[in-house]
């Protein structure tokens, strides 16, 4: 962290100074890979997230209060996405490019007058949790994915039945759902960040490296017989210059080795007993209830849990073969409710330098589409439309989601940057990428 970005976040913990957007993003003395245009939009989007949220809502999104008696998931924690507090070498690049996609999609909603974001801003101001604040930035990405084909978008658009909805494209209706994080799952990815970081812990003064399997969940005295147990094995193995092995009590194999990992070296988690197709049937299950006097809907939902990347049978699987996995899910709820024009699953947890090549998948009630979107994040969006296709509508979804890439781009230029992300960035290197998707 720069020296001016410690001092301000320094007087931020002391009380002396309130966290703001500026404090968020960081300072541009420490911010290298912006280049005089990115510092220009850095601090358009501090004045545009700013009078967005208001003065008020990011301390509270960042700051957990103690006194709010809410779920650990309710926290909206925006702390670790901000630019200035990334750890890994790197990845503020990533993180600050992603706050400017919010920024650009609030900011070109905002100059083409489209229809109810008042009430979105409004929302999204009372309501500081996770899954709010998930439900804004989706209907603010998917009218912007739909304003850049060209058609009109509306948010929080009227229902036949009375009430809103969550965004209109053109004749599409679409209902965002997101699907928050498994406390399970949650409780095991942060046990597996406390034992990597025991790990580490343990390499700095010994030239070892670490490989295998993490153990099963351990509370208490578990963990702590688990660490003193890898303590005694990074001594000996660096003692001896043989390798050790720890065993968990589910027998659960961590080798200690002495060197330099070589490449490929990896230590992996335990595969977390879990329900989440059940899970994410039921949640879709009652939006497809609400929705019955919307008329045609489609379902979209924002990934959140941990589906795609903790570790969950799900995540291992390739592109293809989830694509077949929420198509035979979704199938029967398709067919039980038929005002539902399909459903869409989402996630973009993912976060990769290079970003990998497009990927499609193809089923015969389904597709799927691997993304990388600038700078870091992988997308991958799977659409199950019903048996009874609506065209049209099926292709728009498949098209926003194809050229998804491209959207910051298009808004940035609508918001007189010229250039796009590659004018923001000092030493951008980002390759260019044709699809290969066709649909009729």
């Amino acid at each position: 962290m720069h020296p001016r970005d410690a001092e301000i976040w320094r007087a931020i913990d002391q009380g002396l100074r309130t966290l703001d957007w500026e404090a968020w993003f960081g300072c541009p003395e420490g911010a290298n890979y912006r280049s005089p245009t990115g510092h220009e939009v850095t601090a358009r989007a501090v004045a545009g997230l700013t009078a967005f949220f208001d003065s008020r809502w990011l301390p509270r999104a960042v700051t957990p209060s103690p006194a709010s008696g809410r779920a650990r998931d309710a926290f909206v924690g925006l702390g670790r996405a901000a630019p200035v507090l990334q750890v890994m070498n790197g990845a503020e690049r990533g993180a600050w490019v992603e706050a400017v996609r919010w920024w650009a999609a609030y900011a070109y909603l905002e100059e083409a007058g489209v229809p109810g974001l008042a009430s979105v801003k409004r929302d999204a101001r009372r309501d500081v949790t996770l899954s709010r604040f998930l439900h804004t930035q989706t209907q603010a990405r998917l009218a912007l994915m739909g304003a850049a084909r060209g058609l009109p978008v509306e948010l929080e658009p009227a229902k036949d039945s009375g009430g809103p909805g969550d965004v209109r494209i053109g004749r599409v209706f679409i209902e965002v759902v997101t699907l928050a994080e498994d406390q399970k799952l949650q409780d095991y990815e942060t046990f597996r960040q406390h034992c990597r970081a025991h790990l580490l812990s343990l390499d700095r003064d010994r030239t070892i490296y670490w490989e295998g399997d993490f153990p099963e969940l351990l509370n208490g005295d578990g963990f702590e017989t688990w660490k003193t147990r890898t303590e005694e094995a990074a001594q000996q193995c660096a003692a001896s210059g043989a390798a050790v092995d720890v065993l968990s009590s589910a027998r659960r194999r961590l080798t200690v080795h002495p060197g330099t990992a070589p490449p490929g070296t990896t230590l992996t988690g335990d595969t977390v007993e879990s329900d989440q197709g059940k899970r994410l049937l039921d949640k879709v299950r009652g939006k497809c209830a609400k929705t019955q006097g919307a008329g045609t809907a489609w379902i979209w939902v924002e990934d959140h849990s941990g589906l795609f990347r903790l570790p969950t049978p799900f995540a291992g699987l390739s592109l293809a073969d989830k694509t077949d996995a929420l198509a035979d899910l979704f199938g029967p709820l398709l067919e039980e409710y038929i005002h539902v024009a399909g459903i869409v699953v989402s996630n973009a947890a993912h976060r990769r330098l290079p970003l990998p090549p497009d990927e499609d998948a193809s089923h015969p009630a389904a597709q799927g589409f691997r993304r990388g979107l600038p700078l870091d994040r992988v997308r991958e969006t799977i659409m199950v439309p019903r048996r009874i296709l609506l065209p049209e509508q099926t292709s728009l979804i498949a098209r926003m989601c194809d050229a998804e890439a491209a959207v910051l781009d298009w808004a940035l230029a609508r918001l007189r940057v010229p250039g796009g992300v590659r004018s923001l960035l000092a030493d951008s290197s980002m390759p260019h990428r044709v699809s290969s998707l066709w649909t009729p």
